[in-house]
């Protein structure tokens, strides 16, 4: 499967302008692409106020949509969400007929995160061109437990490939660097984290340390620091099938 991972510079409130600036390069993206992965919030960065909410009619859901229907692909990314009242922290996967969505669980503890935000209770792990991808938001890679990958009785895994959309600031981005691997080896699964890059109305930059990495940690695919772009992998099921078997640490894994 073909992954495009775009490491926008999203400008904080500015809806249109970066749906505008995100077309452009979208219109250039490699034919066969399967898969086009965006951060955290794309739309109009972290900034949790009410005003910028959008509800599931609103207008980046449906760029999402109509990218995917017009490419043929899935697409997925994060939006700030009003529904019942409520307002949530949504990880889409959109397919050309189809919507899914995760709603972030762990929120961010510096920032208005938690008074705004309702937290999600339930993981979600959506079946694509024959993969199982684990959606997860930011904060959450901070804590292993949820994005634990078990086994089941019959052998299966309960995700290959597990992917992190974030606003994450260089504060900390030495921490993302090491996490990263961290979870792709533990869980025996392909990992995509896909950061914003630029600075934000607050001042905080974001160089973006975008990556696809495989199983062993290894990275496939790397965006530059401070760079707006689109960079692509290729992951093979039949190599992450023959590495589970041939190192069956799963097995040992704890029941938790």
């Amino acid at each position: 499967m073909k992954i495009a991972v775009f490491q926008a510079d999203t400008k904080d409130k500015r809806i249109s302008e970066n749906l505008k600036r995100y077309r452009s390069f979208i219109d250039r993206l490699d034919e066969d692409t399967d898969l086009l992965i965006m951060p955290e919030t794309f739309t109009k960065g972290f900034t949790i106020e009410e005003f910028f909410a959008e509800d599931m009619n609103g207008e980046g859901l449906g760029f999402m949509k109509q990218v995917a229907a017009e490419r043929n692909m899935a697409v997925e990314g994060g939006l700030l969400i009003k529904e019942d009242g409520r307002y949530k922290n949504r990880h889409f996967f959109v397919t050309p007929d189809s919507v899914s969505y995760y709603d972030k669980r762990h929120l961010f503890c510096l920032s208005r995160e938690p008074e705004v935000i309702s937290r999600g209770e339930n993981p979600v792990t959506v079946q694509y061109k024959g993969w199982k991808i684990k959606l997860q938001t930011c904060y959450d890679l901070r804590f292993p437990l949820w994005s634990r990958n078990r086994l089941g009785d019959k052998g299966e895994y309960d995700y290959d490939l597990l992917v992190y959309v974030a606003s994450w600031t260089d504060v900390r981005i030495s921490h993302w660097e090491k996490l990263l691997p961290a979870r792709a080896i533990e869980n025996q699964s392909y990992l995509v984290g896909v950061n914003r890059c630029g600075v934000d109305e607050t001042g905080l930059n974001y160089k973006g340390a975008s990556v696809v990495l495989d199983y062993n940690g290894n990275v496939l695919a790397a965006a530059r620091d401070n760079t707006e772009e689109i960079v692509y992998a290729v992951i093979d099921k039949d190599k992450l099938d023959k590495y589970r078997k041939k190192f069956p640490v799963a097995k040992d894994w704890d029941s938790i």
